[in-house]
């Protein structure tokens, strides 16, 4: 279009329109497709290695971002007694678990200390459960001190409201969540914990001697469940919570893998016969303080086979509620932190004899030829030896065969044998401390149950040891000859050694797992116990002894057992405390007398005499043990 001479639109530049049709034109446009699609092909590419390739590596890897895998305690394994009774269960309940590196830190002494943001959340939490916050943070800091970063349980057994709660609002409380736990149950209730025992959560020292386990995992801490932990312990569950950008839960959590028990622990154990056990001493401490023992405090009892060494009791008191303590944690600690509720008489509680050890001391003179079944030795009211006097119970002016010794426990006739086991030591012969070894004293029996004590069998060594004076005089002699002076054993160790007695030298170890049983009830594995024989010359006339105790008028127990069904052969004990007035009463024995099934040893502290407390609840276990209705027999006065 032109105005006049002049086009009305002129272009700025004109191309030639000769290179678009040239060959470098068709060249560089070919050169820059290739490169686009090259681009395009190796994007292609990166996007199908991330999706296909390496899509479920990435995937796991992003999850891992979102959630974090915990271990939780596992089910243990159950325990039974000797009938197939289910002693210990595992059933759930839903607990409070706080993530203590999401509220808070450990400091370089490994103590746990809450954030400000973490009181905050804490503080909201007690508000909300009603638990005071100082206990919510003490439960922490506890637990921590055990399993460093594990979960810290602060409410063991939560209401099912607060629980619904806290899953349906993960957010409202980071770092606070409710989670299933498996709990010991105790279908018997709170019987059998001096032999059951407590668990707890794996410390710190005990990780480094157990490299095995891990933090947050439950062991026993004490009875058959520390000492069977590798057979009743599945070790942890697999678990995983939802968590922020700062690693706080804020999901439920959710259980992946959780081990199953497949076996059954069996005890030796009769709950029948302990609970009788139980009462039985519980009455004998009940009966000393009413007749004005006001020191009498603990007792033990000890049931066992005569034969295998098969325990089918074994009580202590005071003892503990295993049922409180697997649902409270303060109460646990409570238990843990006290020496008397923890002391398992039976076995660690080590005590002065009495005239329980005068069997003994006769099998040694036996042995040594000093007497013979027939020797008589004099019975007198008074025996001065070495310018002291010692004196007997009981007024009494006789020569006395062993039985008969036994029978009236003379004090004087065991402490002529004494002196000369004193005459006999000063040459180099220690026959009392041999044969006490002999017959399980001064030694661990090798029990099953964790925590038992040696005792001491005092020799001339032990005193230079151990006392300031150390000179043996003659007058320790004599006290060892009745089971005084430094003489101490426990309730558990002389049922060994008069097992051994009453079986003709077998000294048996003593034990409560019987073995490993599947779900089924069939046997899977038998423990293997060992024992070792000695022999007792002259035997019999001990046995006679220890019978006519129980049986002949004048004997020591017959006002307990005159009447007794059962022919029960047993011997008391009455051993000086001082400064206590109150002396301990022991009772020791086996039955039926000809063909001994069962030793029952009684022990209660500051009873009074052998035959006011320890023999009458030894005759209330052997009510149970031969189902001996109460009342079928009356006791003599």
């Amino acid at each position: 279009m032109r105005i006049g001479s002049r086009p009305l639109v002129q272009p700025i530049s004109v191309a030639d329109a000769g290179f678009f049709r040239s060959g470098d034109f068709y060249l560089r446009v070919s050169a820059f497709g290739l490169v686009t699609f090259a681009l395009f092909a190796l994007l292609g590419l990166r996007l199908w290695s991330l999706q296909l390739v390496q899509g479920p590596r990435l995937a796991a890897e992003a999850k891992r971002d979102v959630f974090r895998h915990v271990r939780l305690p596992a089910p243990r394994a159950a325990i039974e007694d000797a009938e197939g009774r289910l002693l210990v269960g595992t059933d759930g309940r839903v607990s409070v678990t706080a993530d203590a590196d999401a509220l808070g830190a450990l400091d370089e002494r490994g103590r746990w200390h809450p954030s400000a943001e973490g009181r905050a959340v804490l503080r909201r939490f007690s508000r909300l459960s009603r638990v005071p916050l100082p206990r919510l943070l003490r439960r922490i800091e506890r637990e921590q001190l055990r399993a460093p970063h594990a979960p810290a349980v602060i409410i063991p057994r939560a209401e099912r409201a607060l629980a619904v709660y806290l899953d349906e609002r993960p957010g409202a409380f980071p770092g606070v969540s409710a989670a299933p736990y498996p709990q010991r149950s105790y279908p018997q209730g709170r019987i059998g914990g001096e032999f059951l025992g407590l668990l707890g959560e794996i410390n710190a020292d005990q990780l480094k001697r157990r490299p095995r386990r891990r933090p947050g995992e439950v062991i026993g801490q004490s009875g058959v469940e520390a000492r069977y932990d590798r057979y009743l312990n599945l070790g942890l569950a697999r678990a995983r919570v939802a968590v922020d950008a700062r690693g706080r839960p804020i999901g439920p959590l959710t259980i992946l893998q959780q081990p199953r028990p497949n076996r059954v622990l069996r005890l030796t154990i009769d709950i029948r016969i302990q609970r009788a056990a139980e009462r039985a001493i519980t009455n004998a401490l009940t009966g000393a303080r009413r007749r004005g023992k006001w020191d009498a405090r603990g007792a033990a009892a000890v049931v066992m086979d005569a034969r295998t060494g098969a325990l089918r009791a074994l009580a202590t008191a005071p003892g503990f509620n295993q049922v409180a303590a697997a649902r409270d944690p303060d109460y646990l600690e409570q238990v843990l932190s006290s020496e008397d509720r923890m002391l398992n008489r039976a076995i660690a509680g080590t005590y002065p004899t009495g005239s329980t050890f005068k069997p003994i001391v006769a099998q040694a003179a036996l042995a040594a030829g000093l007497i013979d079944t027939g020797s008589t030795i004099y019975c007198s009211s008074t025996y001065w030896y070495g310018g002291r006097e010692f004196k007997n119970a009981a007024p009494m002016e006789a020569s006395l065969r062993l039985r008969d010794a036994l029978k009236y426990s003379c004090d004087t006739w065991f402490y002529r044998l004494g002196a000369v086991f004193y005459e006999r030591q000063r040459r180099g012969s220690l026959d009392i401390q041999r044969w006490a070894r002999r017959l399980g004293l001064g030694a661990p029996t090798g029990v099953d149950v964790p925590g038992e004590a040696a005792g001491i069998v005092p020799t001339p060594q032990w005193v230079r040891n151990t006392l300031d004076d150390p000179t043996w005089h003659p007058g320790q002699s004599i006290n060892l000859s009745i089971g005084q002076g430094f003489l101490t054993a426990s309730p558990l160790q002389m049922a060994v050694a008069y097992a051994a007695l009453a079986n003709g030298g077998r000294v048996v170890q003593p034990h409560v797992a019987e073995g490993l049983y599947d779900l089924s009830g069939k046997r899977r594995k038998r423990f293997r116990w060992k024992a070792r024989r000695v022999s007792l010359p002259g035997v019999h006339a001990i046995r006679e002894g220890v019978y006519a105790a129980a049986n002949l008028p004048g004997g020591t127990s017959y006002g307990v057992f005159a009447d007794f069904p059962v022919k029960v052969a047993g011997k008391t004990g009455t051993a000086e405390v001082p400064p206590s007035p109150n002396d301990h009463s022991w009772y020791a024995s086996w039955a039926p007398h000809q063909d001994p099934r069962y030793v029952v040893v009684v022990l209660v502290e500051h009873g009074g005499f052998g035959a006011d407390a320890a023999a009458p609840a030894a005759r209330e276990i052997y009510e149970a043990l031969f189902r001996i209705p109460k009342g079928n027999a009356r006791r003599q006065p």
